[in-house]
């Protein structure tokens, strides 16, 4: 692919993504899971996989006195392992049982003498197989994986601008392996006690007011591609907002965008752009949190 072909919004649908995109997910979830040996930060921000110009990565993990880290290249269509003390390892992407790759995912780790151990029982996912004994074969089709790269790759892009203009506390945007999406989340330290029935993940994700967006590939309960955004604890009427686009979707409970809408806009970005401050501001209004958290993104305003 050269730069005049590279198309940055391509043309992504859930049921033909879903199978390969089920593969990619657990295999997320393998490598991801691999950072919990990270320190612990507030909203599992520590987890994350980071976007690249290439795919995906963990950054650096520690393993004793060195790190290691571990790259989904969905260019190449490959999974590489490199460490601080000089080993490399990978291996190709490829149509395969999740069981496969949880074992060749630690095959590599194991010749570059990573000491690496992780519950292989997939998180946040409804009716989860542990991935060591998930034996079904699964697809991996290359041209949906970096068509689902790319318009990640080009959310993100205009996410770091929507980020970017926020002073309060926000942890870095990532992928979140469990649910599979990307994420950005705006605070503004006020705890909340969780309730006494909330899960782990949750209680330790939930604690604080906050706002959330993001985009994420679809589910059977939202079978397409989209863009969300929700304020925590839902303040009531926030359904009634009106927003520059988007809408409300009583059944998630949040406000969507169609990637679909985004990709064959005039101006992408600015549609996505538009969506993600006009779902903050309604949010922010509706739980009176306060407007100077949010600045032009010019240094005249940071100096």
């Amino acid at each position: 692919m050269s730069r005049s072909s590279y198309e940055p919004w391509p043309e992504l649908s859930y049921e033909h993504f879903g199978p390969t995109g089920h593969l990619l997910h657990m295999i997320t979830q393998i490598i991801g899971k691999l950072k919990l040996a990270t320190p612990f930060e507030p909203q599992w921000a520590n987890v994350a996989l980071w976007v690249t110009s290439r795919g995906l990565t963990t950054g650096a993990i520690p393993d004793g006195p060195g790190t290691f880290g571990v790259t989904l290249d969905l260019v190449d269509h490959r999974i590489d392992i490199a460490t601080s003390w000089g080993a490399r390892s990978g291996f190709e992407l490829s149509a395969c049982s999740v069981a496969e790759a949880y074992e060749r995912i630690f095959a590599e780790l194991e010749d570059a003498e990573v000491a690496a151990v992780i519950n292989p029982m997939p998180q946040e996912i409804p009716h989860p197989v542990r991935c060591d004994v998930d034996t079904e074969f699964r697809p991996y089709d290359a041209q949906l994986a970096n068509a689902w790269w790319r318009a990640l790759a080009s959310s993100e892009q205009v996410m770091r601008r929507y980020h970017a203009r926020f002073w309060g506390p926000t942890p870095p945007i990532g992928l979140m392996w469990g649910t599979f999406d990307l994420r950005d989340v705006r605070l503004n330290g006020s705890r909340i006690v969780p309730g006494p029935d909330i899960g782990y993940i949750r209680r330790n994700a939930m604690d604080r007011e906050q706002i959330e967006s993001g985009w994420w590939a679809g589910s059977d309960a939202y079978p397409r591609p989209a863009y969300f955004s929700f304020t925590y604890p839902q303040p009531e009427g926030i359904e009634r907002a009106e927003l520059s686009t988007g809408r409300w979707d009583a059944a998630l409970g949040l406000f969507v965008l169609d990637y679909e809408e985004v990709r064959t806009a005039a101006d992408p970005a600015a549609m996505l752009l538009g969506f993600l401050e006009s779902s903050y501001e309604a949010g922010a209004a509706a739980i009176g949190w306060d407007r100077a958290l949010v600045t032009s993104g010019s240094p005249d305003t940071v100096r």
